[in-house]
Parts: C-alpha cells; sequence; structure tokens
C-alpha cells in the first residue's frame, strides 16, 4: 500500500517572519556613541543593550594593552552613557540614570580600577555633556522635568518621576539651560543666560560659549534659534548668525577665535557656517554638503562628517574642502547621526560603523599613511546577531521622477534577484529631511524594512527629494511643495521597479512613519497605486497640527506649508492634508499612532480614521498603544504593531509572499504600472513612465 502523501504545511504568515527577524533585531546591543581617548589607548562605548544602556571599554589603538575597567561591582547602580574623557587618558566622566528614575547624576569612573564616584547631581535630562580642555570643569546641557522633544526623542516630556496630575502648561517652562560643574568638588552653578533656551553648546573651558538659543521652550522654537556668543560669568548672550533655516552641531576652535556651526533644515545636516569672533563676520565655506558633525583641530583644521547619498563621509570643509573618505554604510554618533572622535594627535578617529550585512561595532581608524581609514573593530557586542538579517541584499537604485529629478533608493531584498516580480513594500522615511541609510537593519517605519524583505517582499526605500544625503537644495525642494514633487518621486520609483519585472503591481503596499506617514496617506488617497497603506505617527491636518505639535509654528513655518493667521494660509495647510486627499478609488489603510505622542498628536490619526470611514471607499481600522510616543519602545508593543502591519497587508495583498528561498516561477509575464497611479489633484492623466535603468 503506498505511503500517504505528506499534509501541506500550513500557510506561512508573513507576520511570523516579521515577528521573527524584528526579534533578532531588538535583541541587537547598538553602540550609540564613541570616543576615543585622548591618547588613542581606549575606546569608551556607550551602548543601547534590550535592558538599558552601559559603557564598553577596550583597547582603541591597536597596543596589547588590556581592557581598561569599567563600573566595579560596588559601583551604583544605574545606565550609564555620554562618555567623555579626561586629558589623563584614564578617568570617564559620563551621566548616570538611576534605574528607579530621578534627577541624573555626573559621575567619574576611574579605568584604572573600575571606581566610580558621584560628583554632582543634574536638575533634569542630560542632553549635552562637555569637559574643558585641561580636564578642570564640565559644562552639561540639561532639560527640565518636563521639557517637550521632538520626534527624534520620541516626542514624550522628559519625566524625572511620575508624570504630574494634572499636568501644567505655561510659557517658559520646561527649559533647557546650561549647569558648570567644577570636577575638584563637585559644585554645580547654573549659567545659562535666563529666558533663553539653549539647544546646542560648543565650549572649551571658561566663561565663553558658543550655542544654538532661543526664547520659545518647545521644540518648535528650535526652528528658529539663534547662534549666540554666551558669556557664563555674566550670563548674557551676544547674537552671532540669525539662520535662513535651522541650527546644530556648534564648534569652537582651541584659540577661542572661530566658532562654526552647520546650518541646514529641520533634522539637521547641512553646511558649515564660520564666525569669526574678534570681527563677527560670517563665512560660508563652498564644497561642504549634508554635515552632521563639525572639529576645529588643534591646528585650526576643520573636520566634518555627514551624509554621502545613502552612506557617510568624512572630509575637512574650509577654503580647501577635501573628502578623506566616503562609503556607503553608516556612521553614527549622537542623535543617530554620523559623527568622528578623534585623539589628540589626530591621528586616530573612532566611530560607530552600521553596514549592510554587518552587525553596527565600534571602530576605529587611522587618519593619515597608506593604512588610513580602514575601520577595525574594537568591540564584539554582536557575536551572533541572527539568520534572518544577514541573509538579506541591500541594493542601490535609481530613477528619474517626470520632471526628470533623479531620486535614490535602496533594495531589500531576500534570495536571488530574479525570483520573479515580488509583492512591492515602499517605506517612506520622516522628516523629510531624513535618509533611508545603508545599514544592517533599518529602524524606521516600525524596523519593518529588514523583516518584510525576509519574509519574501521587495523592499524600496526611497528618498526623494527633501531626503539628506544629497545636498541642502535636494532637502529643501519641498519647502513650500510638501505633497508635491516628492510624491511624483515615489510613484516613479515604484513604475521603475514594476516595469523592471522586479516588482508585481498588483501587490503593492506604502508604509511611513511622521512625514512618511503622512506622504503614504497622501498616496493611498490620492492614487490607485496601492493595494494597502500602514500609516504611522503620521502628520494628517496641518491645520490642527500647528496649533497642537509640539513642533507646530515652527516646523510648517520651516517646510512654508501655510499661514495659520490668514485665510490663504489656512486653505494651504487644509489643501495639502492627508484628511482632505482625494482622487483616488480608495486604498485599504491600517493607522498605528503612539497615545502619549506629542510631536504629532494622537488627534491627528483619529482625524484620517474618521475621514476614511466616512469617505467608506475602502476599509480602515486605528490602533492607538498606550504610553508610546513618536516612536515605540515597548518591544511587545513594538512587535505586536509590526505583526498588525504585516497581516494588513497579507489581508488586502493576497496573501503572503513567496518564499524567497524557494521562489515559484511567474505564470504570467509582469505587466505595466496601472495608469490610473499619478496624483488626481495634480494631473488629470497618468504621467509617463522616464528612461528605464537598472535598479
Amino acid at each position: 500500500m503506498p505511503a500517504a502523501a505528506p499534509s501541506p504545511a500550513p500557510p506561512r504568515r508573513t507576520a511570523d517572519t516579521v515577528r521573527r527577524v524584528l526579534g533578532e533585531a531588538l535583541r541587537l546591543t547598538r553602540p550609540v556613541e564613541a570616543r576615543i581617548s585622548p591618547d588613542g589607548r581606549y575606546v569608551a562605548t556607550a551602548a543601547a543593550t534590550p535592558d538599558g544602556a552601559r559603557l564598553v571599554l577596550t583597547p582603541g589603538g591597536g597596543s596589547p594593552d588590556a581592557a581598561p575597567h569599567g563600573p566595579g561591582p560596588g559601583a551604583p547602580a544605574a545606565e550609564r552613557h555620554t562618555p567623555r574623557w579626561l586629558p589623563d587618558s584614564r578617568t570617564l566622566l559620563h551621566i548616570a540614570e538611576p534605574p528607579g528614575g530621578g534627577p541624573a547624576r555626573l559621575d567619574v569612573l576611574d579605568t584604572g580600577d573600575g571606581t566610580v564616584r558621584s560628583l554632582a547631581e543634574l536638575p533634569g535630562a542630560v542632553e549635552e555633556l562637555h569637559v574643558s580642555d585641561d580636564g578642570r570643569e564640565a559644562l552639561a546641557l540639561c532639560a527640565a522635568d518636563g521639557a517637550e522633544r521632538d520626534g527624534m526623542h520620541l516626542g514624550l516630556p522628559v519625566r524625572l518621576g511620575p508624570a504630574p496630575a494634572p499636568e501644567r502648561f505655561a510659557p517658559g517652562l520646561g527649559a533647557r539651560t546650561l549647569h558648570h560643574v567644577d570636577l575638584a568638588d563637585g559644585r554645580r552653578t547654573e549659567v545659562s543666560p535666563p529666558g533663553l533656551t539653549v539647544w546646542n553648546t560648543a565650549w572649551r573651558g571658561g566663561t565663553l560659549a558658543v550655542a544654538t538659543v532661543g526664547e520659545d521652550t518647545l521644540p518648535g522654537g528650535y526652528y528658529e534659534a539663534r547662534l549666540a556668543r554666551l558669556d557664563l560669568a555674566a550670563r548674557t548672550a551676544t547674537t552671532l548668525h540669525t539662520p535662513a533655516g535651522q541650527l546644530a552641531a556648534p564648534s569652537l576652535s582651541p584659540d577661542l577665535r572661530t566658532a562654526a556651526v552647520v546650518e541646514g533644515i529641520s533634522i539637521v545636516s547641512g553646511r558649515p557656517v564660520t564666525v569669526d569672533l574678534a570681527t563677527g563676520a560670517v563665512g560660508h565655506p563652498a564644497g561642504t554638503e549634508d554635515a552632521t558633525w563639525l572639529h576645529h583641530a588643534a591646528d585650526g583644521t576643520l573636520w566634518y562628517a555627514g551624509w554621502d547619498t545613502h552612506g557617510s563621509r568624512v572630509g575637512h570643509a574650509g577654503p580647501e574642502p577635501r573628502v578623506l573618505w566616503r562609503d556607503t554604510v553608516t556612521l553614527g554618533g549622537p542623535g543617530f547621526q554620523p559623527a568622528l572622535s578623534l585623539s589628540a594627535d589626530g591621528r586616530l578617529a573612532a566611530t560607530v560603523l552600521d553596514a549592510p550585512g554587518r552587525a553596527p561595532e565600534t571602530v576605529v581608524a587611522l587618519t593619515s599613511g597608506p593604512d588610513a581609514w580602514r575601520w577595525r573593530p574594537v568591540t564584539a557586542l554582536n557575536p551572533d546577531p541572527g539568520p534572518g538579517l544577514a541573509a538579506l541584499t541591500t541594493e542601490e537604485t535609481r530613477w528619474h521622477a517626470p520632471d526628470g529629478t533623479e531620486v535614490h533608493g535602496l533594495l531589500l531584498y531576500a534570495g536571488p534577484r530574479e525570483a520573479g516580480p515580488r509583492p512591492l513594500a515602499l517605506l517612506v522615511h520622516g522628516g523629510p529631511a531624513w535618509l533611508w541609510s545603508a545599514g544592517y537593519a533599518p529602524g524606521d517605519v516600525l524596523g519593518l524594512a529588514p523583516a518584510l524583505a525576509a519574509a519574501g517582499h521587495l523592499v524600496l526605500l526611497a528618498n526623494p527629494r527633501g531626503s539628506s544625503g544629497r545636498g541642502l537644495d535636494h532637502a529643501r525642494a519641498v519647502v513650500g511643495d510638501a505633497g508635491g514633487g516628492d510624491i511624483d518621486d515615489l510613484l516613479a520609483g515604484v513604475r521603475h521597479l514594476t516595469a523592471a519585472g522586479l516588482a508585481d503591481p498588483d501587490r503593492t503596499a506604502v508604509l511611513g512613519h511622521s512625514y512618511g506617514g503622512y506622504a503614504a496617506a497622501l498616496l493611498a488617497g490620492r492614487t490607485d497605486a496601492f493595494r494597502a497603506a500602514v500609516v504611522v505617527s503620521a502628520p494628517t491636518n496641518w491645520l490642527s497640527f500647528t496649533h497642537t505639535s509640539n513642533i507646530g509654528g515652527g516646523y510648517d513655518r520651516a517646510y512654508a506649508l501655510g499661514d495659520p493667521t490668514t485665510p490663504a494660509g489656512r486653505e494651504a495647510l487644509l489643501t495639502r492634508s492627508a484628511v482632505l486627499a482625494a482622487g483616488g478609488r480608495g486604498t485599504p489603510t491600517l493607522l498605528l499612532h503612539g497615545e502619549d505622542d506629542r510631536v504629532t498628536p494622537v488627534g491627528q490619526a483619529h482625524e484620517l480614521y474618521r475621514s476614511l470611514v466616512r469617505a467608506g471607499r475602502a476599509p480602515a481600522e486605528l490602533y492607538v498603544y498606550p504610553g508610546e510616543g513618536h516612536e515605540f519602545t515597548d518591544p511587545g508593543h513594538l512587535l505586536d504593531a509590526a505583526a498588525r502591519a504585516a497581516d494588513w497587508l497579507d489581508t488586502h495583498l493576497g496573501g503572503p509572499a513567496p518564499d524567497p528561498a524557494h521562489p515559484a516561477a511567474p505564470t504570467t509575464p509582469p505587466r505595466a504600472a496601472p495608469e490610473d497611479d499619478s496624483p488626481r489633484e495634480s494631473s488629470g492623466a497618468a504621467r509617463p513612465l522616464p528612461v528605464q535603468e537598472r535598479p
């Protein structure tokens, strides 16, 4: 009697793979910031682990020295981060946060024997920490209890204890102030100019500092900050430069004669600006774009690190700009942007390197000679990161928008590239002045990119106009045109992959977070190009956003969305809003939002949900997660939201994607993209495809 045929395997849910691969990403230990000691012998890494923040100390200069000692068993329990070496290259200043909450401490670690002593209690969350060149003083930028934070910092207020009930809102509350600490005796003194909020600072000791400052304590005030010279003894400020955009990453030369700052837009990467502190003369060095970190070396050279399309670069800015290194990898630092740490003589650089197929680690390189810029890992934080992430392919791609604009993106996929037309997931980053950079496990949009790729989708990470990485003009191209040319760029990418036979036009989805969620909602409402949409933490009504968001009034002015004080401006804000998007027949839309988000308040999600339900053109659901802000941080919530997004795609794209390891041959040839996928509000007919290029 013949053996019974084996039972068919149960259908594979996309959500199962998404949970597994996203779980791998959540188990990673992620180096956040690397600091090399002045003598180059050691590196201190601030690492984010599943159990909290900790310091990792390793040899750094290629010498046979043993690793320095971290905090010993007698050290008070704390999450430790923001390491800063003193000139002796043995003593490490850092921030310690008590596990039960409360004010942060300024602690000192002796890396020779592992002893820790607490120097001072600081009045808030520490956002920057500086050490004087002589190692005798420190300067901390502290955000007070209740201070509002932007989307890069979860969109949740600073909490040193339980939330007050009732919570009070009034002008001037929640300021960011500077506090000087004498490292000899731990004496702390507030040195900020009264009435000013400080956003970023450069300081080398003494009474002189340069900072980006403004009167408004809300993150919306950051968008109108100016560069000022501070006298910390007199507690006064003198304006040096009022920008056309936003400022970040200030630096001060060792001789205290020159300041530099990056001027850009929104989530700042941009062009250096220099100021002669004696004359007040402002300079704009040409030839440097997308800088995110500046540093004046002892010889006066102005170093920078920054974005480079999907990767990073390092160079010198100034009269003769020079690129020293560039590659399609991500160099990491505070604020998730490229930054370096240099030894005192500038011969060694340390940073965090994150690359496709390579879990993030701290790396060190020589800055000159035949081995210059050959990054060498000095940590092994993720020796076995997991099979799902390591098996993915990341590939650069580019295409042209209908107006001829060249657009760049990354493709993520598993298995062979030619595995027939796959379901396509277009993921749109936030900002919009942010970007998809080449990394091991891209984290925006709930971290879904690698998870969906592992589940068999072709994932397109597009950097349309408005993104960083291709110069400030490209980033500013959305000013006054939000939801215009950038939407055309995204649609052109879908057409490009469809025409190339890589994407199935009948199984396309768009997913986005923050401004990317806004773009996803517009695409779902205006076009019929997508079979499903997932909108995460998105602004959906720009008129109500400007009055309710903690960045409202600043963000909308920066992007020229419309002036809410005039009838024409209010009309412009509403016209751009996703709640009024019309033109398509309706796209099934899933909304995911944090209940406590102060950047895009949860009312934004309710507005879009109700508008979709009332229109009745397609299914819509909204899930609100308690305790979450602009980004989801609770692993259970994150896995649940990602699984719901995956199930939404399965439901509306016709089931899970084929197994990428065993692709089925396509039964029908790929067809062209649908003719009605252009924005109906801007054009009544589909736009022609540009000449196709190989992805």
